[in-house]
C-alpha cells in the first residue's frame, strides 16, 4: 500500500468514476492501517469521509469504529492504567479512551509552582510520579496542608466549580503528572453522560482540600456571611475600566463586610467560566436604621457554582471594604 495521501487521492478517483463501493473500501483499510499505527486522529477523519460518501455503508462504519476504540483502548500506558486502576475499573472501554486521551501530561522540577493561590486553574492534576506539596498561604505566612506522591490528585477544588485557587502545589521532586482540562466536561456531557459523575464517584475517596483547610481552622473568608435577600444591578468591566455589555440584574443570596454572593441564570458552562475573574461594578440597597442607604461597589468574582437547570451562584469579593 502507497502512502496515506496517495491512498485517499485513489479514494477520491473512484468516487469521480461513479465506484462508491471501492472508494469505501479502500478508506476502510486506510482506517484499519492508521488505528494500528496509533495515528487516530487521521483514522477518524477517513472515517468520518466514508459518513459523507455514502452514510449506509453501516457495516465499515461500525467496524471501523470498534477497530479505533480497540486500538485506542490498546494504547494507554500499562503503567499510567495501573497507578489509576481503580478509576478504570469504573469506566468502560469507550469511556477509559476518552479520559486517556483527554490527558495531557506535564513535568515539572524541584521547587516549581503547578498552581499558585488566588489565580486560576481549571485542570485536575493526577499524579504519575515524585512528590509534591500543597499549601495555604495566610497573612503572608505559608502553612503546609499536606504532600501528595503517585496515586494521588490535586485540583478538585477549582475543576468542578469555576474558582481561583485557594491553596498553592508545589513539586518536592522531579514530577510527572496527568493534567485533565475542564473543557471536556462539557463535551462528556453529550457523549459520554455516565463519565463525569463516575470520575466524580473515584475523586470523593480522596481528602478534600477544602476540608483540610477548615480542619486546620484557618477560615480562607476573613469575615462570615449572612443571608441577605435583596436585587442587584451588575456591570461587567474590561480590564481598560470600560464597560461590557449592558447591565444585568441578580439576587443576593448573602453579603459580608468583604463580599457577597449573588445568583443569575446562566445557560452555558463555558460562559460561566468566562467569567471567573472579571472585574464587576455593582449596586444595590441596604438596610439601615432610619432609612436604606445605596451601597455602590466594585470587585472580582472569585467563583462560579454553575447550576444548569437552575441560577447560578457567583461569589465576589470586594475591592474594598463597604462603608454601609
Amino acid at each position: 500500500m502507497g502512502s496515506i495521501e496517495d491512498q485517499e487521492r485513489l479514494a477520491e478517483r473512484y468516487l469521480s468514476q461513479n465506484n462508491k463501493e471501492a472508494a469505501v473500501r479502500l478508506l476502510f483499510e486506510l482506517i484499519v492501517v492508521c488505528a494500528k499505527d496509533r495515528n487516530f486522529v487521521k483514522a477518524e477523519a477517513i472515517r468520518d469521509r466514508i459518513f459523507e460518501i455514502d452514510p449506509m455503508a453501516l457495516e465499515e462504519i461500525i467496524r471501523s469504529g470498534e477497530i479505533i476504540e480497540r486500538e485506542k483502548n490498546e494504547s494507554i500506558d500499562k503503567g499510567h492504567r495501573e497507578i489509576w486502576s481503580k478509576l478504570y475499573g469504573l469506566l468502560g472501554a469507550e469511556e477509559a479512551t476518552a479520559f486517556y486521551f483527554a490527558l495531557e501530561n506535564k513535568s515539572y522540577d524541584t521547587d516549581e509552582v503547578v498552581y499558585r493561590q488566588g489565580e486560576k486553574n481549571a485542570r485536575l492534576y493526577f499524579v504519575n510520579q515524585g512528590r509534591l506539596k500543597i499549601a495555604f498561604n495566610q497573612g503572608g505566612r505559608e502553612v503546609l496542608l499536606k504532600s501528595i506522591t503517585a496515586g494521588q490528585i490535586a485540583g478538585e477544588e477549582t475543576f468542578f466549580v469555576s474558582s481561583m485557587c485557594t491553596t498553592s502545589m508545589i513539586a518536592l521532586s522531579k514530577v510527572g503528572l496527568s493534567c485533565l482540562d475542564a473543557a471536556c466536561l462539557a463535551r462528556w456531557e453529550t457523549e459520554f453522560p455516565l463519565l463525569t459523575p463516575k470520575l466524580v464517584e473515584f475523586i470523593s475517596g480522596f481528602e478534600k482540600t477544602a476540608d483540610l483547610i477548615r480542619t486546620r481552622g484557618m477560615d480562607r473568608r476573613t469575615h462570615k456571611r449572612i443571608p441577605f435577600s435583596r436585587d442587584i444591578v451588575v456591570q461587567v468591566f474590561a480590564r481598560s475600566g470600560k464597560p461590557v455589555g449592558r447591565p444585568f440584574t441578580g439576587d443576593i443570596c448573602d453579603l459580608s463586610p468583604d463580599g457577597l454572593c449573588f445568583s443569575v441564570k446562566i445557560s452555558k458552562r463555558e460562559t460561566a467560566n468566562l467569567l471567573l475573574g472579571q472585574r464587576l461594578g455593582m449596586s444595590y440597597t441596604h438596610p439601615r436604621a432610619g432609612s436604606p442607604a445605596k451601597v455602590n461597589k466594585e470587585g472580582t468574582i472569585v467563583a462560579v457554582r454553575f447550576h444548569p437547570l437552575v441560577e447560578s451562584s457567583i461569589h465576589v469579593k470586594f475591592d474594598s471594604v463597604p462603608t454601609a
